[in-house]
């Protein structure tokens, strides 16, 4: 056996379990060998019919293939040939018929339609053995389920006494035992090798379908090709194979294309070629998965979500057949994951739609994962990998940010709860994002407490969310023929128990790349390469080294959490640390003059802290104590703005209906034809980069419309030239009254941009409390409508606004905040009862209390809300406890509301 083995391939000693398999067939039993791509499992019905002189019948599912190994074959020395209708020579069915090959590959319908003479008269010569390669084929829960596979067990009865052997490299367990049952073997060795393929890189990565991430797939794909390395690209459409193809072809790289709609003589020249390297890149469809049987290819890419696992890692197994170190990528959208009518339309029977079912959930957990994906692949194959980083995927070699998602976690679960398990993921997000459209108000589902709570996020923001609950098992997901639907797990339910005012357990979760690209103000998806930290860069305003540094911080502040046993955000917030990375500290006195460091962090870690900034600092060549490089970064930006036609069709909408429609930035806001509000100050930035786009900008009526007058522009610019630059936003806005927010700085800032003067601003006594609607944090702008306030102190409309915004993530830190405010004005509650605008919610018919003072404590307030369902506004609350000080009572609301047993919507405080 060795010696045919070194004779005809090369080789002093067999693969794992190829001797075994190799034996068993000689002996006569049927067997199942489930092997890995590259693993040799061909050799297995390779080697029996040298030993034996005998012919082996080979099954395989496409003529290309079998075109493939027959050439391979008669290299070696080994009589082998193919019957089909690609066949040209007559000779071959005389010669095959009366035992002259070694191996004789046919297709499924070929041999089914045989005359039964040429399997008699080949018994008659010597059959070795019957081999069914891609044996998955003949499954219904297989991936590629063919009809004519299933035929195959008619020839049983026929072929007596022929070992069938079945070898595919993808098989669940339930396809095995569908594969043994379908080929009717009898007591059948089975051997089940490592999935494993160690030198593998998996990598994914969430894209726009757009010519500019084409142009930058191309430049990536060059750098490939000019180390002789063959690509293939999968795509799931025509449409999108033909454009690649045509992109790559623009750039003077050698590409070849192959899809179902090319004749056949078109399809097998392209294949030719690209087998003997005539071609570096294959822009393919699936069609080509298992056509291939080259070696040498160092990079898979797939242009959109497979249809399964076992799909994608066949096709990805093409790549580093022989062991040299490869790459695999795959690119998927959103829209990837809808396609469930289009893979089950053509489908007969239950069982096969479930498998595709059940096979495309899998495929997009695959491409949702934060953990290491390798990991994810074997144990979906049945094989256990005992540790929990692989090092060689993008998760395991990239840190992920983490974050304390009790909060989210608890509100999505509630909601999925609320809607009793009957939707999938888009009703309870589109509750959360307090969507009116027809469905959610026919069942109802406006009324929920948690309707409206969660806007602040993209959809695509908590179906990431909701994915990694899944993963976790807070949440399961299944499906009723071509529809999915979502349900909170047992865990899910004891999670959603525990959270109570006295305890709230932390649930740490690692943020997914959707997730980061949605707070970092939803700029474009990261693309190829360098494209995705680009991004990342245009949002943070930071030079490339200050977004590593920042970057790197952020993995030196998850390892100290995770010493200390806590989570990051406990330690400091990313806000903060942003500040660290453009500052860069070298002393505890200056660490702890950044916002957002306080005393226990310097105490506690600032020695740690302050190394870590001083070599990161060193590596990257940054100077400490810095503040050049936040000037640097912005006239970098400045010169790389964007023209208009790049602007986002949610911005450019959003400055045609301002600007060419004449609506006001209220109604753009909360437009009815949004799936969502969104708040009035993101308006405001789409409008300001629409000027900086290039886009004509109604200066003065924009500044009427935001309160900004000509004597608020002038304190503005006369703090933008005492702080002597124009990029330092929070020097300038500490130099100015509390009434100037951020967004009337950056309109200052814009409009000097655009050679605008204030005197195209009306005088002040034409904006009395416009600017009250534009209040904004460093963070971020916070819009409120506080025309009807006429008589109310501008700190206390601060302070409303600040406890509207307690239901975002930085509770403790708004909370706080207020009461600094609080205790640093003097605030009274206001008593006027006409305060309230007619165009809001009337206030709450309370009844009149005795004049003795009523004192507010957690258990007061909860009694006294549980007699108003619909709500209670702030400033009734404060009338009602007149007996503490406004900022006691703030802070227990606050209190409450973070414990999640009180909530906000709409100004007005309700029990959850």
């Amino acid at each position: 056996m060795l010696s045919t083995l070194k004779q005809y391939f090369g080789y002093a000693n067999f693969r794992a379990y190829q001797k075994e398999v190799i034996d068993q067939i000689l002996d006569k039993r049927d067997c199942l060998a489930v092997m890995a791509t590259g693993s040799g499992k061909s050799l297995c019905y390779q080697v029996p019919p040298l030993l034996l002189e005998k012919t082996a019948i080979v099954i395989s599912p496409l003529i290309s293939l079998m075109q493939d190994q027959v050439m391979s074959l008669k290299q070696r020395g080994i009589r082998a040939e193919f019957l089909g209708s690609a066949q040209t020579d007559g000779s071959v069915h005389t010669k095959a018929q009366t035992g002259h090959f070694h191996l004789l590959f046919m297709t499924p319908e070929k041999a089914c339609s045989t005359p039964l003479s040429f399997w008699l008269k080949l018994l008659e010569a010597g059959i070795c053995l019957f081999a069914v390669d891609e044996a998955h084929c003949i499954s219904e829960w297989g991936h590629d389920f063919r009809v004519e596979y299933k035929q195959l067990n008619k020839l049983r009865g026929v072929l007596l006494e022929v070992p069938f052997v079945a070898l595919t490299a993808t098989a669940t367990e339930k396809v095995r035992i569908d594969i043994i049952n379908s080929l009717k073997m009898n007591n059948p060795y089975v051997a089940v090798g490592s999935f494993d393929r160690k030198n593998l890189f998996y990598g994914v990565k969430h894209f726009n379908r757009s010519l500019p991430f084409v142009d930058e797939l191309v430049q990536e794909i060059s750098k490939y090709a000019r180390k002789a390395g063959s690509t293939i690209i999968y795509c799931t459409t025509i449409k999108d194979v033909e454009q690649i193809h045509k992109s790559l072809q623009e750039a003077g790289i050698k590409t070849g294309i192959y899809h179902g709609q090319m004749s056949s003589k078109a399809r097998e020249e392209s294949h030719r070629s690209f087998v003997r390297d005539e071609l570096l890149v294959m822009v393919a469809t699936i069609a080509f998965g298992m056509g291939i049987d080259k070696p040498n290819i160092r990079q898979v890419i797939h242009y959109g979500c497979p249809k399964s696992i076992e799909s994608y890692y066949q096709e990805s197994g093409r790549c580093g057949r022989d062991g040299i170190p490869s790459v695999c990528w795959l690119y998927y959208t959103r829209a990837d994951f809808a396609k469930a009518d289009f893979y089950c339309g053509g489908l007969r029977t239950e069982n096969q739609r479930r498998a595709v079912m059940e096979s495309l959930m899998a495929a997009q957990h695959y491409c949702l994962l934060t953990t290491c994906r390798r990991k994810f692949l074997l144990n979906y194959f049945g094989e256990k990998f005992s540790v929990e980083k692989c090092g060689n995927c993008d998760n395991c070699m990239v840190s992920k940010r983490e974050r304390d998602m009790s909060k989210e976690s608890f509100l999505l679960m509630s909601c999925i709860q609320s809607c009793e398990g009957n939707w999938g993921l888009n009703m309870p997000v589109d509750v959360l994002r307090g969507s009116r459209a027809k469905k959610i108000l026919n069942a109802h589902f406006d009324k929920l407490p948690f309707h409206g709570l969660g806007k602040d996020y993209s959809s695509n923001w908590w179906k990431s969310l909701a994915y990694q609950l899944i993963s976790h098992g807070y949440l399961v997901e299944t499906f009723r023929d071509t529809y999915k639907f979502v349900r909170v797990s047992p865990k899910g339910k004891q999670f959603i128990q525990s959270a109570r005012p006295d305890h709230q357990p932390a649930l740490i979760l690692p943020l997914t790349d959707e997730m980061v690209e949605d707070e970092e103000q939803q700029c474009t998806t990261g693309g190829v390469g360098e494209l995705n930290s680009m991004a990342t860069l245009e949002c943070e305003q930071l030079s490339e080294a200050e977004a590593q540094i920042f970057h790197m911080l952020l993995d030196e502040r998850t390892k100290l959490a995770k010493s200390i046993g806590t989570a990051p955000y406990a330690v400091c917030g990313d806000q903060t640390i942003k500040k660290i990375a453009l500052v860069r500290p070298s002393t505890k006195a200056r660490l702890a003059n950044i916002d957002g460091v306080n005393q226990h962090l310097v105490v506690r870690h600032g020695d740690y802290l302050l190394q870590a900034i001083r070599d990161l600092s060193q590596e990257l060549n940054l100077s400490l104590d810095g503040g050049a490089n936040l000037q640097t970064a912005n006239t970098r930006k400045a010169n790389q703005v964007p023209n208009h036609k790049k602007l986002t069709p949610a911005k450019l909408d959003a400055w045609k209906m301002w600007h060419e429609n004449g609506l006001p930035i209220q109604k753009i806001a909360n437009f009815p034809g949004r799936s969502a509000p969104i708040k009035e100050g993101t308006v405001v930035e789409y409008l300001l980069e629409a000027a900086h786009g290039g886009l004509q900008i109604e200066w003065t009526r924009l500044c009427g419309e935001v309160g900004l007058s000509r004597e608020r522009l002038s304190e503005i610019e006369g703090a933008i030239s005492k702080v002597g630059s124009r990029e330092k936003l929070k020097l300038i806005k500490d130099e100015l009254p509390e009434d100037i927010s951020y967004a009337h700085i950056k309109i200052c800032l814009a409009m000097q941009n655009c050679g605008f003067s204030p005197e195209v601003t009306p005088p002040s006594h034409l904006d009395t409390l416009k600017a009250d609607e534009f209040v904004e944090s460093e963070s971020g702008m916070v819009s409120t409508d506080t025309s009807c306030l006429d008589t109310v102190p501008e700190v206390e409309i601060s302070v409303k606004i600040m406890a509207t915004h307690c239901s975002s993530d930085h509770n403790e830190e708004t909370s706080s905040l207020m009461v600094r405010i609080a205790q640093d004005q003097d605030v009274h509650p206001i008593n006027d009862a006409n305060v309230l605008s007619p165009k809001k919610r009337q206030k709450v018919d309370i009844p009149e209390e005795s004049s003795t003072a009523l004192e507010a404590t957690e258990s007061s307030i909860l009694d006294w809300l549980k007699n108003y369902d619909e709500g209670v506004f702030m400033r009734d609350i404060l009338e009602h406890f007149n007996g503490s000080k406004e900022e006691l009572v703030i802070d227990l609301l606050s209190s409450l509301e973070s414990d999640f047993v009180i909530f906000k919507k709409n100004d007005l405080y309700m029990l959850l």
